[in-house]
């Protein structure tokens, strides 16, 4: 039996060419084909965040001693001899380990003691408000605790410069001199009139914030770390370290506790703290800083106000160092040691 056709289907047929598809159809199998390549990368991130972290536990051990206070456990590390001993307050998202060399070549002269906040490197992470007065109440209570007694030189690096600070009018009879270094752009002096002026200010941070908890919950921010602390200036088995210490998803969350929830509370402490008295103080700056527009201006401004908190205080710029490396890299640390020492000979006049 013969198939029936309709006369002229077959030249039709011959003569149909392929439908074309256009742009839309390409950049829509492009996007598919990149969420799905995005997404196996995400998981296998957060596999691999995961399980480093706990390898971690197993490489790395306290290289000080811990203290339960206020029913957590938290993490401080003595070095050297001597008094006054040297309280090193971290930066944002930082531990022990980013005073180094700081701590080893105060170690030559008198006890140095570096601390972890909770929530960072070996201290037990908390719940409740991470402002500057809870975080120099805890420390203060780790001090007692460990049995190291007062009055301490207290030095800080960047938003620790300001806790520093807190510390100096919260428990004035415990310091005999402090150390300010690089402080943090947000512990300028008054930078806020107002909390909605401030959270104008904070909400691009909240974006970026956003950001980076995606790189620490995949791994990036672990990846990346030993490169940058070297970078800095750190030795590589240090540097290694250091990034093991800060990658752990529960340091951002700390972090983020600190520098986002509390922070308003913060700068309001830090604007009650401005007036010292004749406490010896220096106020260490990196030289490599703030650019763009207006920038040399605001750090002229910024420099010369922190210098008035105490009439007994002197500043310095560290030339060649940035933020980091004024801790990282051995010599500009030497600096920063230096400093320390000065005001502890000016503490003991």
């Amino acid at each position: 039996m013969y198939a029936m056709t309709v006369p002229g289907e077959t030249v039709k047929q011959a003569g149909r060419q392929p439908r074309k598809r256009g742009c839309l159809f390409i950049i829509k199998r492009i996007l598919k084909w990149f969420g799905i390549v995005l997404g196996v990368l995400v998981v296998v991130g957060v596999i691999y965040q995961t399980v480093a972290t706990e390898q971690d536990k197993g490489k790395f051990a306290p290289r000080g001693q811990l203290y339960t206070v206020n029913g957590h456990q938290m993490h401080i590390v003595c070095m050297g001899e001597g008094t006054p001993t040297v309280i090193l307050q971290a930066g944002g998202a930082a531990e022990t380990l980013f005073w180094y060399w700081v701590q080893n070549q105060l170690a030559e002269h008198t006890q140095a003691c570096a601390f972890d906040r909770p929530g960072h490197g070996w201290s037990e992470s908390v719940a409740g408000l991470r402002d500057g007065l809870t975080i120099n109440a805890e420390l203060h209570a780790l001090l007692e605790e460990a049995g190291i007694t007062g009055p301490y030189v207290m030095a800080g690096h960047s938003l620790g410069a300001m806790w520093t600070r807190i510390y100096a009018a919260q428990y004035p009879e415990e310091i005999a001199g402090i150390v300010l270094v690089d402080s943090a752009a947000v512990a300028a002096p008054r930078p806020f009139a107002s909390q909605g002026e401030f959270d104008e200010w904070q909400t691009p941070r909240k974006v970026i914030n956003a950001f980076m908890w995606g790189l620490y919950r995949t791994g990036v921010v672990r990846l990346l770390g030993p490169g940058l602390f070297q970078s800095s200036g750190y030795p590589a088995d240090i540097a290694v370290e250091m990034a093991a210490m800060q990658s752990p998803n529960h340091v951002f969350d700390a972090d983020y506790a600190e520098q986002v929830t509390a922070m308003w509370s913060t700068v309001e402490s830090a604007s009650a703290a401005e007036d010292l008295g004749d406490l010896p103080m220096a106020v260490l700056w990196a030289g490599i800083g703030l650019t763009g527009a207006g920038a040399q201006e605001q750090i002229t401004r910024i420099r010369a106000e922190i210098a008035t908190y105490s009439s007994n205080s002197v500043t310095q710029v560290i030339e060649g160092a940035d933020h980091g490396s004024i801790l990282g890299n051995e010599a500009y640390a030497q600096q920063v040691t230096d400093a320390i020492l000065g005001v502890m000979d000016a503490a003991a006049r």
